[in-house]
């Protein structure tokens, strides 16, 4: 008695991986954990100058009650400040990571070849979309000088 075997082929729509390209997931979550920290400790670093304030009120209150509660509300402010700081940085940099990753690995695909035209076509286009939408972009002054003017 012979078993005969089946060999199926499975097909699949996903190309074959790209010698030297990133995976861009965890490029993403690289990127978010990184920019939790540098946004935590930027925040942190800027919080000096607040405790010094909170150190002078804390001199002139002789009361106790009154300083704990100075110290109290000082401490929660630089919390929630560094946890934002933190957050918004994760984020910002986590997406930033992933368009740039995933840019480059389309335009791998799209090209059949990993090579350094990728890399700068793929950060130009995400520095050019994060130029457009951060805060000091130019295209936002100018849109809001427009409605100024015409509003």
């Amino acid at each position: 008695m012979e078993v005969s075997e089946k060999h199926e082929e499975t097909h699949s729509n996903r190309t074959e991986k790209l010698a030297g390209t990133v995976n861009w997931g965890t490029a993403t979550v690289i990127g978010v954990f990184a920019g939790m920290l540098y946004g935590g400790s930027k925040e942190a670093a800027a919080s000096v100058s607040k405790d010094a304030e909170v150190m002078l009120k804390l001199g002139s209150t002789p009361d106790k009650r009154e300083q704990y509660r100075l110290m109290r509300d000082a401490m929660e402010k630089r919390f929630i400040r560094v946890t934002r700081g933190s957050i918004v940085g994760g984020i910002r940099l986590g997406m930033f990571t992933a368009g740039f990753y995933g840019l480059q690995n389309l335009l791998a695909e799209k090209r059949g070849v990993h090579d350094v035209f990728n890399v700068v076509g793929a950060g130009s286009a995400t520095a050019a979309a994060f130029g457009l939408i951060s805060n000091n972009s130019y295209l936002i002054k100018l849109s809001l000088e427009v409605a100024r003017i015409f509003l």
